[in-house]
């Protein structure tokens, strides 16, 4: 099989991405943060949502390693 060749460019709207992936873990880390119980201590909710926020972060973004 051969493969035409395209002239074409794509551009990734990184804020829409971004924007999508904190709105998804925001959801998720609510509803993992209410599992178990229908009122979830503050601090649950917030280490839930952090979580959640950054895996769906780090679903759509590559972080470079630190420098040490």
């Amino acid at each position: 099989m051969t493969r035409a060749s395209l002239s074409a460019s794509v551009r990734v709207r990184a804020y829409s991405v971004v924007a999508r992936a904190v709105e998804e873990g925001v959801a998720a880390g609510w509803s993992r943060a209410h599992k178990h119980t229908d009122s979830p201590e503050p601090e649950t909710i917030r280490q839930e949502i952090d979580t959640a926020v950054m895996n769906a972060l780090c679903d759509v973004l590559d972080f470079d390693q630190e420098a040490s």
